[in-house]
């Protein structure tokens, strides 16, 4: 018999890519900076800390699924891809330790 292959789809544009790989990284700026908030609100600082951390794990692992899936089935140019997500990743991680610092250095007694 033949072997029926699925069609090949053309790769998406710069662009495309490149706006596909923000996005990816804002939603996860955006869970990370969400996770940051509700844990500012939290008074014991070991659980805060527990409520970051379990947050960073689950995100982590979410967007490592993501990249993956999209990488093995979106025919997305792989370098504006990455690029898109990095840089906001980037700076959302920093956007995240400042907020998280901020917090801490706000309960800080004699501060």
């Amino acid at each position: 018999g033949s072997c029926p292959y699925l069609p090949v789809a053309p790769p998406m544009s710069l662009s495309a890519s490149l706006l596909l790989g923000t996005l990816l990284g804002v939603a996860y700026t955006a869970s990370a900076l969400l996770v940051a908030r509700r844990a500012g609100d939290i008074e014991d600082g070991n659980k805060a800390l527990q409520v970051i951390l379990g947050g960073m794990l689950a995100r982590m692992a979410l967007t490592l699924i993501a990249f993956g899936a999209i990488l093995a089935f979106v025919p997305v140019q792989r370098g504006p891809f990455v690029l898109g997500l990095g840089v906001v990743f980037v700076i959302g991680l920093v956007a995240e330790v400042f907020l998280v610092l901020g917090r801490q250095a706000a309960s800080t007694p004699g501060s």
